[in-house]
């Protein structure tokens, strides 16, 4: 949990809700209450027409949620891992561990099971709106046309052909069914997304003088599906260029080792009359103390501290903890590690923890022992190392096994 949203909690997956949701509750209130529904059904009282907005933007983001819902619930049926769901300002998103749902076949069934209830949940609104009397219900068939039609559309929107959305997945999992192949399947749906984002900015440029603001939103969509393909290229392009590169051999050396407990003052001291002259490094580990690792810490955040301030803060409170920190050892592949660098990019870089065990102590050169049963901190592998590896291995010619880069400078931070 952050300090910017709560968490509600359900019985198995837990949903946290940012401040932003109120703003998009209170956007789809006044489009509703304020100009949709008094132009739909005339001659009710304002407080009516909020009210019914308010439901209406409850409804849907309740929906939304459902749907998310049961993707968790597919989601860790099928053995992937469920951080949780977010509510914010553009609705509710399932947080779930990349790799699975990346998977073809899993991620298939997970963008099924919320397609079909966000799809049945929206036309199961619109024929109660169709169907609901006149009269005093006219008000709340009005809410569930709209309610139900823009759901709706966001189960269209989401059948695009285009990474990471439920109809690109689908794609990847025929493709992968056919070829057995989850580069081509990948490829697949990257090569769609971008056919697709032409065609709807091509179809949105031509709408825009047929139906004004509708050819804005199709074009968004297609700049949207266009973005998205062109990036999942550009992944599949790092990944094929880094194929057999492992983390081993491009990490930097380990990091400097700061107690989280000392004040900021002291560690800006002691870096500044030792470490950073020496070394340049930027980025801590962080340590308790029973000298299990608490985190890291940048330079930047330490400074950062006020003069006045930095005599009573603790490293702790300005470093990024263990669970924004993506950890991995040596002989993971590097573009095995690519999505979770991305996924958590407050740290910056990755921790390599070897799988030997230590007992608690600072090694030579910099390396930490974990502790008794706990993996020792071996180094790190940030941006940095991972474009010395793409511009060593776009050295090697096509066909021969990678070789990690020369050391020719500092890495990481350190000499």
């Amino acid at each position: 949990m952050t300090a910017d949203h709560a968490p509600m909690g359900t019985v198995r997956t837990p949903v946290s809700v940012r401040p932003g949701v109120a703003v998009t509750i209170g956007f789809l209130t006044i489009l509703l209450g304020a100009f949709t529904l008094p132009a739909a059904v005339p001659d009710r009282p304002s407080v009516a027409y909020l009210s019914a907005g308010l439901a209406g933007a409850a409804l849907l983001l309740g929906l939304l949620l459902a749907a998310d819902l049961a993707r968790a619930a597919v989601a860790r049926r099928a053995g992937v891992q469920v951080d949780g769901i977010t509510v914010g300002a553009f609705g509710s998103r399932l947080r779930a561990a990349t790799a699975g749902i990346n998977e073809p076949r899993t991620g298939a069934r997970i963008a099924c099971v919320g397609l079909a209830v966000s799809g049945l949940g929206g036309a199961g609104l619109v024929t109660l709106g169709w169907l609901a009397p006149g009269g005093s219900l006219a008000l709340a068939g009005s809410v569930g046309l709209w309610v139900g039609g823009l759901a709706l559309l966001i189960t269209l929107s989401e059948l695009l052909p285009a990474p990471r959305t439920g109809g690109g997945r689908l794609l990847a999992a025929l493709v992968y069914r056919r070829t057995g192949s989850r580069e081509r399947a990948d490829a697949a749906a990257a090569r769609a997304g971008v056919i697709t984002g032409w065609i709807l900015i091509a179809s949105g440029a031509a709408l825009i003088f047929l139906a004004g603001a509708m050819g804005l939103w199709v074009a968004l969509l297609g700049w949207l599906a266009l973005g998205s393909g062109r990036v999942e290229q550009s992944r599949l392009r790092t990944n094929r260029a880094l194929a057999g590169v492992r983390v081993g051999d491009v990490m930097g050396l380990a990091p400097e080792v700061v107690p989280g407990w000392r004040t900021v003052s002291a560690v800006v001291e002691d870096m500044a009359d030792q470490v950073v002259p020496a070394s340049g490094q930027v980025v801590f580990a962080v340590v308790d103390f029973d000298g299990g690792l608490a985190g890291v810490a940048h330079l930047r955040d330490l400074a950062a501290v006020p003069l006045d301030d930095r005599g009573l803060t603790r490293v702790t409170k300005v470093s990024v903890p263990m669970a924004a920190v993506p950890t991995t050892t040596p002989n993971e592949l590097l573009s095995d590690l690519l999505p979770r660098l991305a996924e958590r990019p407050a740290a910056g870089c990755a921790l390599v923890l070897d799988d030997g065990v230590g007992d608690g102590t600072v090694l030579d050169g910099g390396v930490l022992d974990g502790g008794v049963g706990r993996p020792r901190l071996i180094g790190t592998v940030g941006y940095a190392e991972i474009a010395r590896a793409l511009a060593t291995v776009a050295l090697v010619p096509t066909g021969t096994a990678p070789v990690p880069a020369p050391d020719c400078g500092p890495r990481n931070g350190r000499p």
